[in-house]
C-alpha cells in the first residue's frame, strides 16, 4: 500500500509543477503582448511625428526660398540645420568611459 501511495504523491507533485509551469508560460507570453503592442504603439507614433516633422521642414525650406527668391537655398539651409543637430545628437550618444579600476 506504501508503494501507491508514494507514486500517487510523486504523480500530484509532478502535475502540480506542471501546472505552474503552465502559469509562468502564460505569464511569461502576456507580458511580451504587452511590450509587443508598446513597441507597435511606439513606431506608430514615431512614424506619424516623422511624417509630420519631414511637412514641416519642407514646408519651411520652401517659406525660406520665397523669403531669398530662390529655388534650392531654403533646401541647403534646412539640411545644414538638420545635419548639424544631428552631429551634436550623435556626439552626445558616445559612450562615456566611466571606467574605475
Amino acid at each position: 500500500m506504501g508503494f501507491f501511495e508514494n507514486n500517487r504523491l510523486v504523480e500530484l507533485i509532478t502535475d502540480y509543477l506542471k501546472t505552474q509551469f503552465e502559469i509562468i508560460k502564460l505569464d511569461i507570453q502576456e507580458k511580451l503582448e504587452e511590450i509587443f503592442i508598446r513597441i507597435f504603439k511606439l513606431f506608430l507614433v514615431a512614424t506619424g511625428f516623422g511624417i509630420t516633422l519631414f511637412f514641416l521642414l519642407l514646408g519651411g525650406s520652401e517659406w525660406i526660398n520665397e523669403a531669398l527668391e530662390s529655388r534650392f537655398i531654403g533646401y541647403f539651409i534646412v539640411a545644414a540645420i538638420i545635419g548639424v543637430a544631428s552631429l551634436f545628437l550623435f556626439l552626445s550618444l558616445k559612450p562615456t568611459n566611466n571606467e574605475s579600476e
